[in-house]
């Protein structure tokens, strides 16, 4: 008779995410200072969590971090452009006005 495989106990030896997740999902998705955005890189973001950049690899490849990441890359988008598809609407349309609001949020235009 064949023998059963075994199930894997790796979801729940997965611990939660913690305060360093969060800091690396707010450094992955960039700072706005000053009227220009602020990339970090993969280093950068792993020194000031205090793991290595293979760890930080790791942590991006689980679901409910890639959520908390997704989440975060919205709630700042949503507050950068709160009126994003207003804007490309009217910029679609023939407003000027507009579509330099929307060069000038992407910095395309200073």
């Amino acid at each position: 008779m064949p023998r059963k495989k075994k199930r894997s106990k790796q979801p729940s030896q997965v611990p939660p995410l913690d305060e360093r997740h969060y800091r690396a999902i707010e450094m992955l998705t960039g700072l706005y200072e000053n009227g220009r955005w602020h990339w970090f890189t993969r280093q950068e973001i792993a020194d000031a969590c205090g793991v290595s950049r293979m760890q930080l690899w790791r942590w991006e490849q689980r679901k409910d971090f890639q959520r908390e990441l997704e989440k975060c890359r919205k709630a700042k988008l949503k507050a950068r452009f709160p009126r994003r598809m207003e804007l490309a609407e009217m910029a679609l349309a023939g407003d000027v006005e507009a579509a330099l609001k929307i060069l000038q949020a992407c910095d395309i235009l200073v």
